[in-house]
């Protein structure tokens, strides 16, 4: 299903282990295309308590409206037929999955998130291009 938290993001894990090598905050900065306040924000952390201070981070923004069992719900909603939920199909689509959560749980996503929901998942190939 979700990647598990203890699983850092790509450029989280390389900031934090250049900073371990000795990196300096300007070159880390520079390199990753960030802000030196971000990343002496990071260097605090790092030097705490190493790369598993890191996974203390949150990512931001506000809580998702789809907890573990909403996701759970989609997951066996994909797995199952679109024609089960009342498309004339059996095929999902990104904007059948989008109607379907939002009949569901009253919250509209952006096609993007919809496809990033399917994909962390596991389950994104299950969406098909919908015909125009």
């Amino acid at each position: 299903m979700l990647s598990q938290p203890e699983n850092l993001p790509s450029v989280v894990r390389r900031l934090g282990q250049m900073l371990l090598d000795g990196a300096s905050v300007d070159d880390v900065a520079e390199q990753l295309h960030l802000s030196q306040a971000t990343v002496k924000r990071y260097k605090a952390l790092v030097d705490a308590g190493g790369l598993d201070a890191l996974k203390q981070l949150g990512v931001g923004g506000r809580s998702s409206v789809l907890d573990q069992r909403a996701l759970e719900w989609i997951s066996a909603a994909l797995h199952g037929s679109a024609k089960d939920h009342g498309f004339d199909s059996e095929a999902w689509t990104n904007a059948r999955l989008r109607a379907l959560i939002e009949s569901r749980y009253g919250v509209r996503y952006s096609r993007v998130y919809i496809w990033q929901i399917a994909t962390n998942l596991g389950l994104g190939h299950l969406l098909s291009k919908s015909r125009r």
